[in-house]
């Protein structure tokens, strides 16, 4: 024994390393895969610590959706108000924070359970709304960007050696729909 005394952290810091280290597990193996025993190995605290924080594993893997989504929100809020300029942006925090595409894709891969379809759809909805209010694009013109983004999000899941390619071909696609972009 060292004869010291586990540093105790803030109660925000380590809510945000357990939130961090929630997104890296259900990124990889989703809700029903993901285990809050290694989510709280790798944050270094006690499994019912985890629980008593945050209640259950599905409300924490909805936490982190949330947050996944504020992210891509946060991103396009940054952009210029264009089509081509928020899907810049959506492409380059993609490739900077990976696991964003990937908890994206567990939400909607866990979409057979009420209260995930339910909390995914609204942040699907609200995302399709702040682009319309951000670049004035028509229904027709969101629902493309996000089809493309889904092309995106795939891609960079999947580590694609065309993935670049896919990037040209969505940015041929953002111009159709916005040539102003």
């Amino acid at each position: 024994m060292t004869g010291q005394a586990p540093v105790r952290l803030p109660a925000a810091a380590r809510r945000a390393g357990i939130l961090d280290a929630a997104e890296l597990e259900f990124a990889r193996h989703g809700l029903a895969g993901g285990r809050l025993d290694a989510i709280a190995e790798r944050a270094g605290i006690s499994h019912p610590r985890v629980v008593q924080m945050f209640g259950s594993k599905k409300k924490l893997f909805l936490e982190v959706v949330d947050i996944a989504y504020g992210k891509i929100e946060t991103a396009f809020e940054r952009a210029e108000p264009t089509l081509t300029a928020l899907g810049d942006a959506y492409v380059k925090l993609l490739r900077r924070e990976s696991t964003v595409g990937l908890v994206v894709l567990q939400g909607y891969a866990a979409a057979a359970d009420d209260d995930v379809r339910q909390a995914v759809r609204r942040r699907h909805l609200d995302l399709m709304k702040s682009i319309a209010r951000l670049t004035g694009a028509d229904p027709a013109q969101v629902r493309t960007f996000f089809a493309t983004g889904l092309v995106q999000t795939v891609s960079s899941a999947l580590d694609l050696p065309e993935r670049r390619a896919d990037t040209a071909w969505s940015g041929w696609i953002l111009q159709l729909v916005d040539p102003a972009g």
